[in-house]
């Protein structure tokens, strides 16, 4: 007569073990939530608003990639720190990931077979950098609440992108100092600052129609007359398709059930627009000082740095023709054009497609091709946000194709992974048969911690690398001129600034020179110059190589200025007497 009461005892000590790990696994993802969202609070609407002395570029060069690679590093210490598997369960990751890491492994393999050994050294820095950015989206996947985290994700992005629009309109009164005279934020690129604004309209906007929370209103409503003012100051091809594209996606999916508040946000987007377009056609006569003026049309030097580029992929269509090559290739071809380089050099075409084609050939356009069809699978699985989601990714996508990636900002990148986190579902967890144990949990943080605190400190230290180096540069490089070996040696991280360290030591050379008059560093800078050239395109190294050969009386003289000369026809330092026959 006691056996049900004894079997409910009985079930209840059965189920007290498993209630306590789900409790404490709860608890554990809070605290993971909070900390990463902190963090990324911190940086996208703080640390992002601080610009650090620098002489512009891409990659590490720019003190905010280091500082951009440095938070995803210290969420991804935050997560290993907390994060345990607990109980009988194994994790699987959610549809999508597979795909993207198989197009990132296709994308990779042809730095294997990329002819130069320069050219390879070249293309590391951006192989590393797309692995860093899929560990972290993998690391994000399994250790946040992924979903449940969309509406304060969503958030800090709009809110950022409100920071960095009203940084932009204080920068409007300064046009004359700025370059082009468009605003920048602290992007130090109008077209990224565009795509990073037009993100953050497409986030407000689908926080607009769907929160009912004052607050959370108000900033979107902000955010949807401020934005579309900024943007057409801006004048940005690729930010303004981006914005328009991600907003049309985002009213026709809501027009119908929120037409209200469709409707509304229409009406305030479109104040906002008139506003910027008065300002940027009428602001003239009533500011003349500082209002921006209308930028010109870039669209034929686009078609020809497109069609160049199609070229090229013509010469190797399957293998490539190797990873890093295309600034120097480009060079080559555009040399056979009766206006060469518009530019000092291209080392980009404005179209990662067509970039990756040109340089890996068809293994990374598979590669590519894999990694949007993971994005699609994650999208439009089970709980995923569908058109929704791929309205939010819209501005980034097309910034991608149209202008400079992910290259000249790590901030976008970890934009894009906030973006795929947040929607789509988080790991699954299957049961499995049989008790799990896993005792040895500290072996794998160690395992995964490791690598991910030598990036940390080798961010934080290619910071002050750096900053040295943008004060040596400011000096005219004259502390390496005096002493290379200690200047040097005062730089925590210098392979963090490898690529532009080796070129100011060698410039450096050069005013030495002036100095010593000895001609031994006059060879010193010919054989690094002649090896520069064989990856970069530089008309300052080609007029100090075209210099130090004529006093040399070098018979390569004549083919190296004729180089230049076909590269940039409207220089005059690179007028040939030598070929005028």
């Amino acid at each position: 007569m006691f056996s049900p009461v004894l079997s409910v005892l009985n079930n209840k000590k059965k189920n007290k073990y498993p209630v306590r790990i789900f409790n404490q696994r709860t608890d554990m993802i809070k605290q993971i939530n909070k900390g990463v969202t902190l963090l990324l609070f911190l940086w996208m609407c703080c640390g992002l608003m601080f610009v650090l002395p620098n002489h512009g570029g891409a990659g590490l060069a720019l003190p905010q990639n280091l500082l951009a690679w440095s938070v995803m590093s210290l969420a991804a210490l935050w997560c290993i720190y907390l994060f345990s598997w607990q109980g009988k369960a194994e994790p699987v990751l959610p549809p999508g990931s597979a795909l993207i890491i198989a197009g990132a492994v296709f994308w990779s393999l042809p730095l294997l077979w990329s002819p130069r050994t320069d050219w390879q050294f070249n293309a590391i820095p951006k192989v590393a950098a797309l692995w860093g950015m899929v560990g972290f989206y993998i690391l994000l996947l399994c250790m946040t609440s992924c979903s449940r985290l969309r509406s304060r994700w969503l958030l800090i992005i709009v809110c950022a992108a409100l920071m960095q629009a009203a940084y932009a309109l204080w920068q409007v009164q300064n046009l004359a100092e700025l370059p082009r005279g468009r605003p920048y934020g602290s992007f130090q690129q109008t077209n990224v600052l565009a795509s990073f604004l037009a993100t953050g309209l497409a986030c407000a906007l689908w926080i607009f129609v769907q929160k009912r929370e004052r607050f959370r209103r108000y900033i979107s409503g902000t955010v949807l007359f401020v934005i579309p003012l900024v943007m057409v100051i801006l004048q940005s091809r690729a930010g303004n398709i981006g914005a328009i594209a991600s907003v049309l996606m985002l009213l026709l999916l809501v027009i119908k059930h929120k037409k209200n508040h469709a409707v509304l946000a229409i009406t305030i987007m479109a104040a906002g627009t008139a506003m910027g377009l008065f300002w940027l056609y009428a602001g003239p006569l009533l500011f003349p000082d500082i209002t921006p003026s209308l930028k010109p049309s870039s669209t034929l030097s686009r078609l020809t740095m497109l069609k160049l580029t199609w070229q090229l992929i013509q010469h190797h269509p399957v293998a490539g023709n190797g990873y890093g090559s295309f600034e120097v290739l480009y060079g080559q071809q555009a040399r056979l054009l009766p206006l060469g380089l518009d530019n000092d050099t291209i080392p980009y075409p404005h179209n990662e497609f067509l970039y990756a084609w040109a340089e890996g050939g068809l293994a990374a356009v598979l590669g590519i091709l894999l990694m949007v069809a993971g994005v699609f699978r994650r999208l439009w699985s089970r709980g995923g946000t569908k058109f929704a989601g791929a309205a939010l990714l819209v501005p980034l996508a097309v910034h991608m194709n149209l202008e400079y990636p992910l290259y000249q900002s790590a901030t976008d990148g970890l934009m894009l992974i906030m973006l795929l986190v947040v929607n789509g579902p988080r790991v699954i967890k299957e049961k499995v048969c049989g008790e799990r144990q896993k005792p040895y949990g500290w072996l794998w943080r160690i395992a995964l911690g490791a690598p991910v605190l030598a990036i940390l400190v080798f961010m934080l230290t290619g910071v002050q690398t750096q900053a040295r180096l943008t004060a040596i540069e400011e000096q005219n490089l004259l502390p390496l001129v005096g002493d290379e070996q200690h200047t040097v040696s005062s730089l925590l991280n210098p392979y963090s600034q490898f690529t532009r360290l080796d070129f100011d030591r060698h410039v450096a050379l050069l005013v030495r020179f002036n100095f010593t008059h000895d001609p031994a560093l006059l060879d010193r800078f010919r054989e690094w110059g002649e090896d520069y050239l064989r990856v970069h395109n530089d008309p300052s190294v080609y007029y100090s190589l075209i210099t130090i050969m004529r006093a040399q009386h070098r018979p390569e003289l004549n083919e190296l200025c004729i180089r230049a000369q076909r590269m940039w026809l409207e220089d005059p330092r690179f007028i040939c007497p030598e070929t005028a026959e």
